[in-house]
């Protein structure tokens, strides 16, 4: 499970609710959870809507 999956479950949000607030389809969020997030301009959309740093959403 990526940082982001953890992240979102633990704030018991749905991918839907997560799209819509940063502006990709469901389907986006659930790849960005499954494969990564693979460019840092999308890694600051999630982290400004979780209000976290970027590198908090980074798995190496």
């Amino acid at each position: 499970m990526t940082a982001l999956a953890r992240l979102r479950k633990s704030k018991k949000l749905r991918l839907r609710q997560v799209a819509e607030a940063i502006g990709v389809t469901p389907q986006t969020v659930w790849k960005h959870e499954k494969c990564g997030i693979k460019t840092f301009r999308i890694v600051k959309n999630y982290a400004a809507f979780f209000r976290c740093s970027p590198f908090d959403l980074i798995d190496l």
